[in-house]
């Protein structure tokens, strides 16, 4: 059955901030301002018309919960540890969360990751109210699923379940979905020559794909539209078509 869109903002963006690992804070591009973070707010400010801070505490090597056990070899401290600091304390309007990647790499079984991530936004919602963006995990080779030391726990099937758990996460907490994966998987021309971290065209793509998750589900991002017809101006430029002869 069709159904409209819910709008889940109206009000334009002032704050963003992004939480997560390291293609959150811009892993393999050539320059931050290509980052996917950095994409999508530059596109959110060109048509909200309002400038916007953003605020990005992606961090290499990161994982959302400490009972990872890869943990001790992960950047610390986890997402669940430094959210007071670094992402309440901040009190974003819109918020990027993306965790999944380096849990599953690390052996974080699928249901603790599903507990720690709701703990997560249970323990933001108590005291802030942005709107939240989920972002789901990261396509990367096969090669580091099986040849990177302590980070060897993950392989496409457990990537897809994340991605499972993720998507349920969103559905049930009334957040929206960015389905990044399904726009990277299987295209090895968008990633670095690391084997895990996007190159530019891989930003992009990422941009691209958060963007949409947030046109679809947000009326700000449409303050600058003009609220009457360009039609008539449009065919006074550029007539009906092509002249033939």
């Amino acid at each position: 059955m069709f159904k409209h869109q819910i709008d889940q903002r109206s009000e334009p963006v002032r704050r963003v901030l992004a939480f997560g690992e390291s293609t959150t804070w811009g892993y393999s591009a050539s320059d931050k301002s290509k980052c996917w973070v950095d994409q999508v707010v530059s596109m959110l400010e060109e048509f909200q018309g309002v400038q916007i801070e953003l605020i990005n505490q992606g961090i290499g090597s990161n994982v959302l919960t400490h009972d990872c056990p890869a943990y001790e070899f992960s950047a610390k401290p986890s997402g669940l540890k430094r959210v007071d600091a670094q992402l309440i304390a901040q009190d974003p309007d819109m918020l990027f969360l993306s965790y999944g990647l380096n849990d599953s790499r690390g052996g974080t079984p699928p249901e603790v990751f599903r507990s720690a991530y709701q703990e997560l936004i249970d323990r933001i919602r108590s005291e802030i109210q942005p709107t939240i963006v989920l972002v789901n995990t990261y396509y990367m080779h096969e090669i580091l699923y099986t040849e990177c030391e302590h980070w060897e726990e993950s392989s496409y099937e457990l990537t897809e379940l994340y991605n499972q758990v993720i998507q349920e996460i969103a559905e049930k907490n009334d957040i929206i979905l960015a389905d990044i994966y399904s726009a990277e998987r299987g295209v090895d021309w968008i990633i670095d020559e690391d084997h895990c971290h996007p190159n530019d065209l891989g930003h992009r793509i990422i941009a691209n794909r958060v963007f949409e998750a947030i046109v679809r589900n947000c009326s700000f991002v449409a303050r600058q539209m003009p609220k009457e017809s360009l039609i008539k101006p449009f065919l006074q430029t550029y007539g009906n078509g092509p002249e033939k002869p």
